[in-house]
């Protein structure tokens, strides 16, 4: 099939050239002209002039749809923010309440308490690099916390248990105790 084509496209190209050069230029490059152009002139024109007033109102009414919608939107927008920062502070709160809650109002278990209390202070200690502390306090909220069975709470403490070790930078930290605040 290409065997054939470039023959044929080289014959085609010669005879071409040869048309252009037999035939004067100024024969090829006269226009035939319609009989009455002049007429139908302004019909083009009035043609042409509604079809740019209608072009023009159709860009107005579609900017006018886009700024309502854009107005719409922004609405949308502000209310979802409003809506996400007031479900950022009480997530799942469908009231307000009334006045904030005190300690005393709430029954905690005391041991609760000193387990809080000891991890608390297991990390001051820690941040004031009070080591030795910090193992004794996390070390008495972990027994406490398995003591009560809050593994959340336990977690905390074994994690926090494995900080001081981890600042000391040695390489083997409570075996126990790490391993478990790493597989919880």
């Amino acid at each position: 099939m290409q065997k054939m084509a470039c023959p044929n496209l080289l014959k085609a190209a010669v005879l071409s050239t040869m048309t252009l050069l037999a035939v004067p230029l100024e024969a090829s490059a006269e226009m035939c002209q319609p009989p009455n152009s002049f007429a139908n002139m302004p019909i083009f024109i009035a043609v042409a002039l509604i079809g740019a007033a209608v072009g023009g109102l159709l860009a107005r009414q579609r900017k006018a749809e886009l700024k309502r919608l854009n107005n719409q939107l922004r609405q949308i927008n502000a209310a979802l923010r409003r809506q996400a920062q007031i479900e950022s502070f009480a997530p799942g709160l469908t009231y307000a309440p009334v006045r904030r809650t005190n300690e005393t109002d709430v029954i905690v278990d005391p041991r609760k308490q000193q387990l809080v209390t000891n991890l608390r202070n297991g990390k001051n200690y820690m941040r004031n690099q009070d080591l030795h502390k910090a193992i004794v306090e996390f070390r008495t909220a972990l027994e406490l916390a398995e003591s009560i069975g809050d593994r959340f709470e336990e977690k905390k403490a074994a994690r926090g248990l494995v900080g001081p070790f981890v600042i000391e930078t040695r390489r083997e930290p409570d075996d126990k105790n790490g391993e478990r605040g790493i597989e919880r």
